[in-house]
C-alpha cells in the first residue's frame, strides 16, 4: 500500500550555527526521533513513519548536517557535534525521551546519543549500522579507497532514476523516486548533483572508522536494540563481510542486558524495503522498553525507600 511522504510538517531549528532542516508527523505523545544514514537523508524514513503514526507514535526526523536541506558547513562531522545535532532536534521539538532510531551511519549516531546523553532518550534501535567496527576490517587507507562515495554528478535526472533497480534493488516507484531525488539537487540543465559534498562525506567516514562501537555498545545503559539487516541469497562478493557481520552479532549477544540483538530479513535500505516490518519492530521494542524504564524506576525507588 502506498503511503504519501509528504505529510510531515517542516522547520528549520539551529544547531551550533547550523541550520537543520527537520520534519514532524503528527501522532501520540510517544515520540520517535528518525536519524538517516551516510549520504541519505530524513526522507528514508518516508514509509516508515506514517506507519509509526497509525501505531500510536509521533515521529521526528532530521537532515543531519551536510545532507538534504540542511545546511552543508566544511567542519562539525565528528560525533561530538552530530550527536549535539540530535540533542539540539530534541530540545527545540520538545520530544519527551524518545526512543531513537538510527540507519546506518545513523545508528553510529544514535549510539553516541545514549551513551552521552542517557536521561534524553528511552532506548535506541540501532538498524544496520552502529555493532561493527569498521577498523576490524580496514586500515584508514584501505577503507577510504574502498568506501568512497561514486562519482554521479552531473547524469541527466532520468537516467539516475533509471539505475534505481540495479543500485538499490528496489523497485522504481513515485515514493522511492521522491526518497532518491532528495539526496541530490537537480541543476538548470536536468543533470543531478550529490547534496554531500565529497570531502564532507570522508570526514564522516574517518570518524566511522575511528569510532569503537564494542567500547559504546558496553557503555549503554539504556534499553538498545541492534536490529540488523540480512538477506537468505549472499552474493560471493559479499561473503566476508556477511561473516562478519555474523562474527559481530555475536559479539553483540554476549554483551547482554540492556543490549538485544535481533535480525531482520531484507536489505540494508530496509526502511524502504520493508516499512511495515521496520514500523513494528520499532512499535514494539519501544513497549519493552517503557516496560524496562517502569521497572528500573519502581526498583530505584524501593531503594531510596529502604535506604
Amino acid at each position: 500500500m502506498a503511503v504519501a511522504p509528504d505529510t510531515a510538517r517542516s522547520q528549520e531549528i539551529r544547531s551550533d550555527g547550523v541550520r537543520l532542516h527537520v520534519r514532524e508527523w503528527t501522532g501520540d505523545d510517544d515520540a520517535v526521533l528518525l536519524i538517516h544514514g551516510l549520504a541519505s537523508s530524513s526522507h528514508i524514513w518516508d514509509l516508515v513513519a506514517p506507519r509509526l503514526v497509525r501505531l500510536g507514535h509521533h515521529p521526528v526526523a532530521y537532515d543531519q548536517r551536510g545532507h538534504g536541506r540542511s545546511s552543508k558547513p566544511s567542519s562539525g562531522y565528528g560525533f561530538e557535534r552530530t550527536t549535539a545535532d540530535a540533542v539540539a532536534v530534541i530540545r527545540a521539538t520538545r520530544l519527551r525521551r524518545p526512543l531513537v532510531v538510527g540507519h546506518s551511519w545513523g545508528a553510529n549516531v544514535a549510539l553516541e546519543l545514549a551513551v552521552r546523553h542517557p536521561r534524553l532518550v528511552s532506548g535506541a534501535i540501532l538498524l544496520d549500522g552502529g555493532f561493527s567496527s569498521m577498523r576490524d576490517r580496514f586500515d584508514w587507507r584501505t577503507a577510504k579507497r574502498v568506501l568512497s562515495p561514486p562519482a554521479f554528478g552531473g547524469i541527466p535526472v532520468e537516467a539516475f532514476l533509471s539505475g534505481i533497480p540495479e543500485h538499490t534493488g528496489l523497485a522504481r516507484t513515485p515514493e522511492i523516486e521522491t526518497v532518491v531525488l532528495s539526496l541530490v539537487r537537480v541543476d538548470g540543465h536536468g543533470r543531478v548533483h550529490p547534496r554531500l559534498a565529497r570531502a564532507n562525506h570522508l570526514k564522516i567516514l574517518h570518524a566511522l572508522w575511528a569510532q569503537d562501537t564494542d567500547v559504546l555498545l558496553r557503555r549503554v545503559r539504556v534499553p538498545t536494540l541492534v536490529l540488523a539487516a540480512r538477506t537468505r541469497d549472499v552474493a560471493p562478493d559479499q561473503a566476508d563481510f556477511a561473516r562478519a557481520k555474523a562474527d559481530a552479532a555475536r559479539r553483540v549477544r554476549a554483551i547482554g542486558s540492556p543490549i538485544t540483538f535481533e535480525w531482520i530479513e531484507g536489505i540494508h535500505d530496509v526502511p524502504l524495503q520493508r516499512p511495515e516490518a521496520v514500523a513494528r519492530r520499532i512499535a514494539r521494542f519501544a513497549r519493552d522498553a517503557r516496560t524496562f524504564a517502569g521497572g528500573a524506576r519502581r526498583m530505584e525507588g524501593r531503594w531510596h525507600s529502604s535506604s
